[in-house]
């Protein structure tokens, strides 16, 4: 206002021939120094985990094994693991695993490695107690969660999902519980992406120092929320559309091949490890 003032005040001639010296002035702007270490992190979380949705709806090259093949396979061989008392049995199967696990990648493995650990922690704790009572066999329940969660790992990272939810409906599982799980793994990478998108918009929006960041996380999560409220309307508004009858058929075709032998015998090998490990073998034989 006072420069205005000046500018009224000044004569006429003047006034139109030289501009002031404030107009004539840059101005330099240098916002504040901010962390943005929880957007960063955040982002990148996010990143990772739409990267292996990506990495499993793509899927490798095509594998010798099929996923129907690995989907029995594994629901025996934690039938297997849930049912064995012997150690060695437990420990065969570990080796195996841990075989296995030193042919991938780093991240792949932290990514296998992280839950089942953290799953193998939280089962003991749940178990400490019984330390109390005299449980000499405390670590075995914990050991077994942890060689489950590896092993269903290991089946998501190398199966693409599609190749699942057939072998389900080759395991005539429900067709209604397939459809679920379909549309919600295809959800939950859809609301990343938009939970992604708003994390963008709030880190470009971010100017110099904020102290309110950390709010508009509840707005990051409401927005996201409403989104899949809308994308709930529109599956359901295409399935009336589409006449849905709640019928969910999985295409299946069945052709007996030579590979299927091998399946049969790497089946039958491992009942008979798990047999002899038991000692069913021995009181059979004797």
């Amino acid at each position: 206002m006072e420069r205005i003032k000046q500018l009224k005040h000044c004569p006429a001639g003047q006034g139109r021939n030289k501009m002031p010296a404030w107009l004539l002035q840059k101005d330099y702007y240098q916002p504040g120094h901010s962390t943005e270490n929880f957007l960063n992190k955040t982002l990148l979380s996010i990143i990772a985990k739409m990267i292996i949705f990506r990495e499993n709806a793509i899927g490798s090259k095509k594998s010798f094994v099929s996923a129907s093949f690995k989907f029995f396979f594994v629901l025996l061989l934690i039938f297997l693991i849930s049912l064995a008392r012997s150690l060695l049995f437990l420990l065969i199967v570990l080796a195996v695993v841990l075989i296995y696990l030193c042919f991938l990648s780093g991240h792949r493995l932290l990514a296998i490695l992280k839950p089942a650990l953290a799953a193998a922690l939280f089962c003991l704790l749940i178990m400490l107690p019984a330390a109390f009572w005299g449980m000499s066999s405390l670590w075995v329940l914990p050991f077994k969660v942890f060689l489950t969660t590896v092993i269903v790992a290991l089946l998501a990272y190398n199966t693409p999902f599609y190749l699942l939810t057939k072998a389900m409906g080759g395991m005539h599982i429900p067709g209604l519980f397939i459809m679920a799980i379909d549309i919600a793994v295809r959800y939950i990478a859809l609301l990343g992406n938009t939970a992604y998108d708003l994390l963008i918009a709030l880190k470009l929006r971010s100017v110099g120092k904020n102290k309110r960041k950390y709010q508009s996380l509840g707005g990051i999560m409401g927005m996201t929320f409403i989104k899949s409220q809308e994308y709930a309307a529109e599956t359901y508004n295409a399935m009336l559309c589409r006449c849905f009858t709640g019928e969910y058929h999985v295409a299946q075709h069945h052709h007996f091949q030579k590979k299927h032998v091998l399946y049969v015998l790497v089946t039958l090998f491992l009942l008979i490890i798990f047999l002899y490990t038991e000692g069913y073998l021995a009181t059979w034989f004797h």
